[in-house]
């Protein structure tokens, strides 16, 4: 997430302040078929159905949701059946007023709706394959916090890292094979620490 700002040529945007916008992302698999298109540079009905693994008509519908609020574009492509709906840039950036006590509501929910929309995931993967899900806790001074945070970053330079290389490849390689889930937050105040909870499948 990240406040108004400048923004670049090849971004799309996801403006917080506009309703439309807001409605037609904070559902979780919209986002995922944003995502989808602009790594891909463009896709059909058909070819966003066949990677998230949801019925054509369903895709149809929330395409449309997605066009009517700017986000996406369709155009007809010759040799190709259905249209194509492309996104204005290669990477999504979802911009809010950090002073609007609204917007601040609907980036947190949109956080929020990713996060449960995760644990979902992962929790119905629990008995197939090696997931495992790390909830805790913890003290930390703030050179452990900064310890933390620079293994997230290395983390995270994996995953931009995989999804450079996922937008030069083709459709095949829009579908995910792992799911990665990952937070640290300072808390202001006093609170208990809570017991390691240490989930994962059966070997």
């Amino acid at each position: 997430m990240s406040s108004t700002g400048p923004t670049k040529a090849n971004e799309q945007v996801i403006d917080l302040s506009s309703p439309r916008q807001w409605n037609a992302v904070k559902l979780p698999l919209r986002m995922s078929m944003l995502e989808v298109i602009t790594a891909l540079g463009g896709a059909t009905a058909r070819e966003l159905a066949d990677v998230i693994g949801r019925p054509v008509s369903l895709v149809h519908y929330h395409l449309g949701v997605l066009a009517k609020a700017g986000l996406l574009k369709a155009s007809v492509v010759p040799g190709k059946a259905g249209r194509m709906y492309t996104t204005t840039g290669r990477r999504l950036v979802v911009v809010h007023d950090i002073k609007s006590k609204t917007q601040v509501a609907r980036a947190h929910q949109l956080v929020g709706n990713r996060l449960n929309h995760s644990m979902d995931i992962i929790q119905s993967n629990l008995g197939e394959g090696q997931s495992r899900v790390l909830s805790h806790w913890e003290s930390l001074t703030r050179a452990e916090y900064k310890e933390v945070v620079k293994h997230f970053d290395q983390v995270d330079r994996i995953l931009s890292r995989a999804r450079r290389r996922r937008r030069r490849q083709g459709l095949a390689e829009q579908r995910a094979t792992s799911h990665v889930v990952f937070a640290v937050e300072p808390v202001e105040g006093v609170m208990p620490p809570t017991p390691r909870v240490d989930v994962r499948s059966r070997p």
